[in-house]
């Protein structure tokens, strides 16, 4: 396997544990990349963008990273907090008033960043149109009644999260997530990186390739991952609803449809050197009190919809062993389903993203491949 791009001689180890995922078999095409004091060490990429590897992976292209969006649209958001813009305890209401109806009219800012509003998916059936249309969508979240009494527990907002914070970026800035992206981060930052993939950029596009399971492997899912899937497709169930009301279809992830709408919780697209350049100036797009304020813990404890300990910041997975984002204590960022994985590590001041598209299954964290390049870059340190 031939790998295409650039990394510090010292970072040597960190090439050969990319390259693994592909002589392994882990891996169809991937990218990776890294800065250290916001230097970029490590660009790499490789291998093919489809099912047959016909077509190589290129320097440009985009990666669909699911979750890892989650944290771009948090960035977002924190830096309308800092602009005074939003204050993090006034109600949600205040902002978006029809958000208060149905006993959501004391659910805070911050409860809404830390998965904490109980807002994870809908109670009665909904179609897949509707996360297609924001209108549509934001109006049924105002319809919405809570699924356990805000702020007293916590659980994943696999899918709402995108467009919760979405719009009450939108109701004070006028600019919707994709908008505000592209204006503050990606043009000033030269970031490869968009919610809502511009029409001249689908051909960029990998094609995401569903988990397999291989001939004669029986796969064993951890303890957590099978409590979560026991309820996965039942909708009456927190988890059921916030991944399966409703089911978006076979192939979704590939579609014109989903790459050019703005979900902002699942449907970021880019190359990892424009995660890890991102996670690299965190320090210049947010004050240092808003950085501390958003990677302390909100949440920790059992998560109502993974069904297993979770922890979380304002918008950040936060480092914990069940769950790890990096490899150690202190960094925060987020994980993307099938295995991705961006984060930034404070004290070593480390950038650091992983896609591919080849996905794995039964994972809540960063992918194989992803760790071990992760463990790569740091034992290189």
């Amino acid at each position: 396997m031939e790998l295409n791009g650039t990394h510090d001689s010292r970072f040597d180890q960190v090439a050969a544990a990319f390259r693994d995922g592909f002589d392994s078999g882990r891996d169809v095409g991937a990218c990776c990349a890294a800065t250290l004091d916001g230097e970029l060490v490590v660009d790499l990429w490789g291998g093919f963008t489809d099912r047959k590897k016909t077509q190589p992976w290129r320097q440009d292209t985009l990666v669909c990273m699911f979750s890892v969006t989650k944290a771009m649209t948090a960035i977002c958001l924190l830096q309308a907090v800092d602009r005074g813009l939003v204050d993090l305890d006034q109600p949600v209401a205040r902002y978006w008033p029809e958000f208060a109806k149905h006993g959501k009219g004391s659910i805070s800012v911050r409860q809404l960043m830390s998965h904490r509003a109980g807002l994870i998916g809908f109670h009665q059936p909904v179609s897949k149109e509707i996360y297609y249309h924001w209108e549509d969508m934001v109006a049924a979240l105002a319809e919405e009644t809570p699924w356990w009494v805000p702020g007293t527990r916590h659980g994943y907002h696999a899918r709402t999260f995108g467009y919760l914070l979405g719009e009450v970026l939108r109701r004070v800035s006028g600019l919707s997530v994709g908008e505000w992206f592209r204006e503050e981060l990606a043009v000033p930052l030269k970031l490869d990186f968009a919610i809502g993939v511009p029409g001249a950029d689908l051909e960029r596009c990998a094609q995401m390739l569903p988990a397999r399971v291989r001939s004669g492997e029986k796969t064993v899912l951890p303890e957590p991952m099978q409590r979560m899937m026991r309820d996965f497709y039942d909708v009456s169930t927190p988890t059921g609803a916030a991944f399966q009301n409703p089911a978006l279809g076979p192939g979704y992830m590939n579609t014109a449809d989903f790459r050019q709408a703005e979900m902002p919780a699942l449907n970021g697209h880019g190359t990892a050197r424009a995660a890890a350049q991102l996670y690299g100036n965190i320090r210049e797009l947010l004050s240092t009190a808003v950085i501390n304020e958003a990677t302390r813990t909100h949440s920790l404890g059992p998560d109502e919809v993974l069904k297993s300990v979770t922890r979380f910041g304002l918008g950040f997975q936060l480092y914990q062993e069940e769950a790890p984002i990096g490899i150690r204590d202190g960094s925060f960022g987020h994980s993307g389903a099938g295995g991705s994985m961006a984060f930034y590590d404070p004290d070593r001041k480390i950038g650091f993203c992983y896609a591919m598209n080849q996905m794995q299954e039964g994972l809540i964290t960063g992918g194989t491949s992803a760790m071990k390049v992760a463990n790569a870059l740091y034992d290189c340190i």
